[in-house]
């Protein structure tokens, strides 16, 4: 089977948090430690086969808190990594699930100065989901030409925050 059915066959048997549910937080929780589990993997092999990880971290990124956690991960020591794996993931996601971690990779593509790549990056999460929030956000941004390094300032600000929803400390 052909690796791109295989994650949507994986996409397909997972089901998005139900924020009617008591577990709300512990399934963010579980898709913020997909998103480590696959940063990991993929920052010591280049690339990851568990197609199961995938699907479950290209769903979580569906919710708000998992999508900004891993949005706040990229540090100077690791932000080449995750473009690599941002790009990565952003090619092989199926129709759908595109958007979100295009959006990701379109904020740390404008970060290290590709702004020609983060503006295709945002086309391609319109193509997925033409009024994606984030997208229409992040194009008024690079419209308006903020400087790259504001990005860094906001991770600093607001990713303490989240860890903290998510985990109860920044982690």
């Amino acid at each position: 089977m052909d690796n791109k059915l295989l994650l949507q066959d994986a996409v397909s048997k997972l089901s998005e948090i139900n924020y009617e549910s008591d577990n709300v937080l512990r399934q963010q929780r579980l898709g913020a430690i997909a998103v480590n589990e696959l940063v990991a993997r993929f920052t010591a092999d280049g690339d990851v086969d568990d197609y199961e990880l995938i699907a479950l971290v290209l769903v979580r990124f569906r919710d708000l808190q998992v999508r900004d956690y891993a949005m706040g991960l990229a540090t100077d020591e690791n932000k080449d990594q995750l473009f690599n794996l941002w790009y990565w993931l952003m090619n092989i996601a199926p129709t759908g699930f595109i958007a979100p971690v295009a959006c990701i990779f379109a904020a740390c593509a404008y970060e290290t100065g590709e702004c020609d790549l983060a503006h295709k990056a945002l086309d391609k999460a319109f193509l997925d989901l033409p009024a994606y929030p984030l997208g229409l956000l992040l194009r008024r941004v690079f419209q308006a030409a903020w400087p790259a390094d504001s990005f860094a300032a906001m991770r600093a600000q607001l990713h303490p925050k989240i860890c903290a929803t998510l985990f109860g400390s920044s982690i």
